[in-house]
């Protein structure tokens, strides 16, 4: 069982090493800080054979309530652990230009804190519908249309101009929402906006 974090691409590598040695091979990626394992919500993704797994299940709870075993694709863990990342940095980014706004202000960046871990649970509501709506492929409005967030995006980067604090983060969101705009999908669920991202740049 491999809990150090990769890639899938190293996880396929393992996979095939430990497989030519006759030995068994679990792919991992642990989901909490050092202080939160051990918990009932304690989460940690797994992957790989699924005979393997479900013999030491019992095992791995020891490690935490909150197991995901994510089926035979060896690479999926680590693939689920750099999608969570991805939120998990995109939303740090977003908290840290949030807190250059407070002090432009004079507010209490604690306070925005505060606020910001009252209103997660809600959003993280909002992006499971989204995840839903990306995973069904039908981007007709359901919840909020993307010309609501096309104008916040905006506001926010016009708020960065005006107080003369770091404008990338509010710049970077803006493009992307007036790229998917621009496409047509203004009147179409924000989740649209992956349509005009499933292209490399």
């Amino acid at each position: 069982m491999q809990l150090t974090t990769g890639t899938s691409q190293e996880a396929r590598l393992s996979e095939t090493w430990f497989n030519g040695k006759t030995a068994g091979y679990l792919d991992g990626a642990i989901q909490v800080a050092p202080e939160q394992m051990a918990q009932p919500d304690t989460t940690i993704l797994f992957s790989g054979n699924s005979g393997k797994y479900l013999e030491i299940e019992d095992t791995l709870k020891i490690l935490g309530g909150n197991l995901k075993y994510l089926g035979e694709n060896i690479g999926a863990a680590a693939a689920m652990d750099t999608a969570t990342l991805s939120y998990i940095y995109g939303a740090a980014a977003g908290f840290l230009h949030g807190a250059l706004i407070a002090e432009s202000e004079n507010f209490d960046v604690r306070e925005y804190g505060n606020i910001i871990a009252e209103i997660a649970p809600g959003m993280g509501e909002f992006l499971k519908h989204e995840g839903a709506v990306i995973s069904s492929g039908d981007f007709k409005l359901s919840q909020s249309p993307l010309a609501i967030s096309v104008e916040a995006t905006e506001r926010i980067l016009a708020t960065a101009k005006l107080s003369g604090i770091n404008s990338e983060f509010p710049q970077f969101a803006a493009n992307w929402l007036k790229r998917a705009k621009d496409a047509g999908y203004e009147q179409e669920e924000f989740a649209a906006v992956i349509k005009t991202l499933r292209t490399p740049r």
